[in-house]
């Protein structure tokens, strides 16, 4: 099961960084709090509060509103053992999750998810009963980005609309969560919107 919604970046705006409260017609001025949870190493989290601040600040006004916070966590896993990366709390409150720093070894990921994960620069290691995910810091963070913090919205705005779902687990490597379908120029927009945060 796939899931595809497209986030890119408005090409209208360039000056990003400086935006404060800019009236960008389309473009959120989201007031929602990001929170952060220290964890300890090797646990991280991939985005920084300004990243998710400035993430939000630039998708379309209709998707966040009514986002009341963005809460950076401690990690969470399936039943399985497989690793959880975005919750949904309740309506207006998203949750990411940190993830270890070091490869992550997993068993049951499929096809799916592990091409999923080659389009953000993500190197597997495949073996028939385990599998080993090497990431660099910039493909995390693209990942974290477009694969997580996105879908993440998509749920919230998907609530806003119709109402609670049942699930509180938005992505994880589980494959019953899906993958997220996102088009190469979206994907290379984003690449460079990380890239340009200094």
């Amino acid at each position: 099961m796939s899931k595809s919604h497209e986030f890119g970046i408005r090409p209208s705006i360039p000056g990003l960084r400086n935006r404060r409260g800019a009236a960008d017609a389309g473009v959120s001025v989201n007031s929602a709090r990001v929170i952060v949870t220290p964890v300890m190493a090797p646990l991280m989290h991939p985005l920084s509060k300004r990243d998710v601040q400035r993430i939000l600040s630039v998708l379309p006004m209709e998707s966040t509103e009514g986002l009341r916070s963005v809460s950076l966590l401690g990690d969470m896993w399936t039943a399985t053992r497989l690793p959880v990366f975005v919750t949904y709390r309740r309506q207006g409150f998203i949750r990411l999750h940190a993830v270890s720093s070091l490869p992550w070894r997993v068993t049951n990921i499929d096809s799916a998810t592990v091409a999923e994960l080659l389009r953000y620069g993500v190197h597997v290691d495949a073996d028939p009963g385990e599998s080993v995910i090497h990431w660099t810091t910039e493909s995390l963070r693209l990942f974290y980005t477009v694969g997580v913090l996105l879908p993440g919205v998509a749920r919230h705005r998907r609530e806003q609309e119709t109402g609670p779902e049942s699930s509180q687990i938005v992505r994880s490597l589980d494959a019953q969560d899906g993958t997220w379908q996102v088009s190469d120029i979206a994907l290379e927009q984003w690449r460079a919107f990380l890239r340009g945060a200094g």
